[in-house]
């Protein structure tokens, strides 16, 4: 069958193109006709770019790389060319269900799901592993912030966050944000902290306390904050090495720092503040990755990657988690140049893009 798709066809260049997939479903999978897709400003901005990255099992990915999960078998390298373009994007999908494999039991003909597949017309998603049932009657363009949300609760799961706990998160991009916002349904008192003046607007419109470090002293003010003692939680969600050190920093004795951005670009830096901190104060590092959990219950793990997806959807359904400011830009697939490039030189402009595909119908 044939099928549109976006594809990254070279450096800094996204197209919409045709492209032919088998009939064949195997076991494991759904066939989805996409109604939203949503773009990860890092990972799919990186691989836009043609920068280096990280695959989602840790595994380093080949430069401009920009293949994201290793489970959907159409999101992989089209080619074997170097440099290996053209490359499938994306990682995040909503769409009707129509048909399953033989051994999918999470979802049904008819339903309305989230996958990790890429951007495309319709996919075969890995069904057997991830597909997390929708509401009919809540706007897609919205929960398909769930993808980004699900991302960022794994920062809450990795915690012991209780209410009343102080947490800095530095970053407030969309998995800062919803970071953020998360740990305040989890009852925290939080401060986000981002450098761009339009994020920390966009922030406190989703009901963030936010500073900009290059306007306030941000030592200062979280000292101020926590009475001198730093916060019990530190969140790096912006994935910058510098950063991540800088939260231990603001962290207080036996507290916790977690790395939720993933660091790629190399970074030159003394250490040793911060491993000295660690060792002297018992504080925790904590690395947070959404694919490292189990995707259903197992006995003796309290979390599952369904789980908490199915989680994220039902606080955005109901509201509790704000994402319609993060929606800036709402787009038809055709024009998925100029969203990539948006997204990557337009901050000021640029925070989460949404594809639209029923707008290729219309």
């Amino acid at each position: 069958m044939k099928v549109r798709q976006i594809i990254f066809t070279g450096v800094e260049r996204a197209e919409l193109l045709e492209r032919e997939i088998g009939d064949e479903l195997k076991p494991n999978q759904a066939l989805v006709e996409t109604e939203f897709t949503i773009v990860s400003p890092g990972t799919e901005g990186r691989g836009f770019m043609g920068l280096p990255g990280v695959g989602f099992d840790g595994s380093t990915q080949a430069p401009r790389g920009a293949t994201n999960d290793p489970e959907s078998t159409d999101n992989r390298r089209l080619g074997k060319s170097d440099p290996p373009y053209p490359q499938i994007t994306g990682y995040g999908q909503i769409g009707r269900v129509l048909e399953v494999g033989a051994d999918v039991t999470l979802c049904k003909p008819g339903d309305r799901v989230l996958t990790r597949s890429p951007h495309a017309s319709m996919v075969k998603a890995n069904a057997g592993r991830f597909a997390v049932p929708l509401p009919e009657d809540f706007p897609g363009e919205e929960l398909i912030f769930a993808r980004m949300a699900g991302i960022s609760v794994t920062a809450v799961y990795s915690s012991s966050v209780k209410p009343g706990d102080t947490v800095l998160v530095m970053g407030l991009g969309v998995i800062g944000n919803l970071a953020a916002q998360l740990f305040q349904l989890a009852g925290a008192d939080v401060l986000g902290s981002e450098i761009s003046p339009f994020r920390v607007q966009q922030a406190k419109e989703c009901g963030i306390q936010a500073v900009n470090p290059n306007e306030t002293n941000l030592q200062k003010h979280v000292m101020e904050w926590t009475r001198g003692r730093g916060v019990q939680i530190a969140v790096e969600a912006a994935g910058r090495s510098e950063l991540l050190a800088e939260a231990v920093l603001l962290t207080r004795a036996y507290g916790e720092a977690i790395s939720l951005g993933s660091p790629y670009a190399s970074a030159v830096f003394d250490a040793t503040p911060m491993l000295r901190k660690i060792h002297s104060q018992c504080i925790r590092l904590i690395g947070s990755l959404s694919a490292r959990w189990p995707p259903q219950e197992v006995d003796r793990v309290r979390h599952s990657l369904v789980g908490n997806f199915t989680n994220v959807v039902n606080w955005i359904a109901a509201e509790r988690l704000r994402v319609r400011p993060l929606l800036t830009h709402l787009a038809s697939p055709a024009d998925c140049q100029d969203i990539y490039a948006g997204l990557t030189q337009k901050h000021d402009e640029y925070l989460a893009a949404v594809f639209d595909w029923r707008r290729l119908d219309s």
